[in-house]
């Protein structure tokens, strides 16, 4: 009896030995990396195994493509694609945030005897227009002066620290600045510089310039090539709450031409403060109170109510120019939403992954931190990423999602990239950057209306190289089909 329990034993492992043997050597079809996207990588100084490619014809299972699909990988930017689609589906393309201006007194003869709140909702693109078009409109409603406190309510938003010098100790970069339930023009100033006849240079701000900020220009022109004209500008910046310095002196080359430069120098309130205070007073209204946090009074009633664009614009925003705190307002706007409380972004994160589950598919490798890509601890698999746009094929808002993806060679983050190449105009891809990190994510049209989706992920040092290795692989894919 043993000896039969032995040999069954030995037949048994015999038997196991010859199936994986078998399923070894079933062909997979393309699915390993082509050679010449291992070249690619290799020549860039990557190896191989710190990439992550998936392709895969949509309505197809088995994919041209699988290298390392199930590794979780920093996505950077291309998370921005998950972050869309989930508020595509939970607040619908229609959304529309609303900032309220509300009076907490009555208005007699033209003065608001008391405070005048600002409500925000997490508008992710409340400019210096908007709030302009708002105070001509309380003006046009008789209202000349404020006598009480201008009130700014945040409170659509649950608290958080936040330091802009964390991610890269660049805090004054607009692409650092930080989510607020009343953002208002991205918490950054444009300057802009024009070189004038005379020899000078003329400065002026996107908007009126804010109360609180003050300028220095002793800049003057010279001849040369433009380059890396910042250096030759000596800009010193002096940030703060309420009160901030941007100085320019050195030289400016005339061959620049109007140049843009946008700088995060007053915190939330106080830029917002500043700008009202200017355009109330430059409207001939009069406020001599102060601005301060708070939430709105109970029986404050509402003089006007900004309706942002819809959500659908705004998507587009955020995936064809990459803007991280459009996408970070996104992440806390749906989690307030679903939770009917102040949005908070950790929550948002696991609400993500059960919203996966509830449309039928699981990512649980899937990382959130702020929605925006812009971190180094937010992952998810290339496998994981087209569960993702493969949902965005199908959902009801297909074709909104699908066109804020970035044009090959034609516009956005893709404008310049992918020109004369078969994807020219074809492939619909987000890119993400970090150091050390390069990702691209979305479709490939190709002809007789097939389409593909493609993810790919470098995490390495010189990830930054290997963009064309990226490239590689997807012209390897219109060059493969046919």
């Amino acid at each position: 009896m043993l000896r039969f329990s032995l040999d069954w034993s030995k037949r048994a492992l015999l038997l196991r030995l010859c199936v994986a043997v078998f399923i070894a050597f079933i062909p997979t079809v393309d699915a390993a990396l082509p050679p010449e996207i291992v070249k690619a990588l290799r020549s860039a100084g990557v190896p191989p195994q710190a990439a992550s490619i998936y392709v895969r014809e949509v309505g197809r299972e088995q994919p041209l493509i699988d290298h390392r699909a199930y590794q979780a990988m920093n996505p950077a930017s291309t998370m921005k694609i998950v972050t869309t689609l989930v508020a595509l589906d939970v607040l619908t393309p229609a959304y529309q945030w609303k900032t309220e201006f509300l009076a907490s007194g009555a208005t007699q003869d033209g003065v608001l005897v008391g405070s005048l709140a600002i409500r925000g909702s997490g508008d992710p693109k409340f400019t210096w227009e908007h709030l302009e078009t708002a105070v001509k409109a309380l003006r046009q409603q008789g209202v000349r002066e404020i006598r009480g406190d201008l009130i700014l309510d945040r409170s659509r938003f649950a608290p958080a620290k936040y330091d802009a010098a964390q991610f890269d100790g660049q805090p004054l970069r607009p692409y650092n600045a930080p989510p607020d339930a009343l953002l208002f023009n991205f918490k950054s100033t444009g300057f802009k510089f024009s070189p004038q006849l005379n020899g000078s240079v003329a400065i002026s701000t996107d908007g009126p310039l804010p109360d609180g900020l003050s300028v220095l220009n002793t800049l003057k022109t010279t001849t040369g090539a433009c380059g890396d004209w910042r250096t030759r500008v000596n800009a010193s910046f002096e940030p703060g709450a309420t009160v901030a310095k941007a100085g320019f002196s050195g030289l400016y080359p005339t061959e620049c031409g109007d140049r843009d430069w946008y700088v995060s120098l007053l915190d939330h309130s106080g830029l917002l403060a500043g700008s009202f205070a200017r355009l109330w007073r430059d409207a001939g209204g009069v406020w001599n109170g102060v601005a301060r946090d708070g939430e709105s009074p109970k029986n404050a009633r509402v003089l006007y109510t900004h309706a942002s664009a819809p959500l659908s614009s705004m998507v587009t925003d955020i995936n064809k120019f990459s803007n991280n705190v459009m996408a970070r307002q996104l992440l806390l706007s749906f989690d307030a939403e679903l939770m009917e409380s102040p949005g908070r972004a950790d929550r948002g994160g696991r609400a993500m992954r059960e919203w996966a589950k509830l449309r039928g598919f699981d990512v649980p490798e899937l990382v959130v931190e702020n929605g925006s890509g812009l971190s180094r601890k937010e992952r998810i698999s290339a496998k994981g990423m087209a569960k993702f746009l493969e949902y965005g094929l199908t959902s009801r808002f297909a074709d909104d999602f699908v066109k804020s993806l970035p044009i090959a060679a034609t516009d956005g983050t893709l404008t310049r990239r992918f020109t004369n190449q078969a994807a020219q105009g074809n492939a619909f891809l987000k890119t993400g950057t970090l150091t050390g990190v390069k990702t691209l994510a979305g479709y490939l049209s190709l002809p007789n209306q097939r389409k593909f989706i493609f993810v790919g992920m470098i995490n390495h040092a010189n990830a930054e190289a290997a963009v064309g290795a990226l490239d590689t692989a997807v012209d390897w894919v219109y060059q493969r089909v046919k």
